[in-house]
């Protein structure tokens, strides 16, 4: 009997130590559309290991006082750790970093880019965004 309660005592806690967020990650795959927190649109394609960033506009600031609105698309997958997303990528002028958690069908996160044209310096901060899986 002792054994018997040593036993459902170690299952109970064996089960109590798993993270919250084990279930969070989605076998679901597909295209993704969202809005960042500036009100444009971004799309992306949840992999079962990874994320990749299709497009997505923002609004940059730059040093001159100017604003750019940069299209930025063309992005290698980032891998999914867990149900997180840390990437960093970088274009030919510009770098572009997300920061974001997978949680059932809804990703949920933050990005910024810094651009540069020629001598001028761009910098977007970091901004919000919410993308869902499309239903199927």
């Amino acid at each position: 009997m002792l054994r018997r309660l040593m036993i459902a005592a170690a299952c109970a806690v064996g089960v109590a130590a798993l993270p919250l967020d084990a279930g969070a990650a989605t076998s679901d795959t597909g295209p993704m559309k969202g809005r960042t927190s500036q009100g444009r649109t971004i799309r992306l394609h949840l992999q079962h290991d990874a994320v990749q960033t299709k497009s997505f506009a923002i609004k940059l600031r730059c040093r001159d006082g100017g604003i750019l609105i940069d299209n930025e698309s063309g992005f290698e997958p980032a891998p999914l750790k867990g149900n997180r997303i840390n990437d960093h990528q970088v274009g030919s002028t510009d770098e572009v970093w997300m920061k974001a958690r997978l949680r059932g069908r809804v990703l949920r996160g933050k990005v910024r880019v810094k651009d540069h044209l020629g001598r001028v310096r761009c910098n977007s901060g970091w901004v919000g965004f919410h993308a869902a899986l499309a239903r199927h």
